[in-house]
């Protein structure tokens, strides 16, 4: 595995991005505004479970500075233009990107077109 940053916006119809209602639960408010997007979702053996689905609106693997994964969590999410920014700041070339080519994939795919309240910034590895 490695870096995966994820922008996602909710979407009314089903799409292969997706997170559980209970993921997110730490969202409370977030959840709150989203409530019209929440959908049953049956996994057949699994039983039921209320999900949001999500359109991805951006993404990066790696390219970030080690002190990133100390300052953000693994399987974190976040859903304020802040943290999107703060993220910037950690952006480090590597064999695959320059700087300058992350940075510009990152405004535009994470701050341009974040909107607080109903993005979400999904990062793991």
């Amino acid at each position: 595995m490695g870096l995966d940053l994820g922008h996602f916006k909710p979407v009314l119809h089903e799409a292969i991005d997706y997170f559980s209602v209970d993921e997110l639960s730490a969202l409370s408010r977030y959840v709150e505004h989203q409530k019209q997007f929440i959908v049953e979702k049956d996994f057949d053996e699994f039983g039921k479970e209320n999900v949001i689905y999500f359109k991805s609106q951006g993404s990066q693997r790696k390219g970030m500075g080690f002190s990133f994964y100390s300052d953000f969590k693994n399987d974190g999410i976040y859903c304020d233009l802040q943290s999107v920014k703060k993220a910037y700041n950690y952006l480090k070339a590597d064999h695959i990107s320059t700087l300058a080519e992350l940075q510009s994939n990152f405004q535009k795919s994470f701050i341009d077109n974040f909107i607080e309240g109903e993005s979400i910034f999904h990062i793991s590895w």
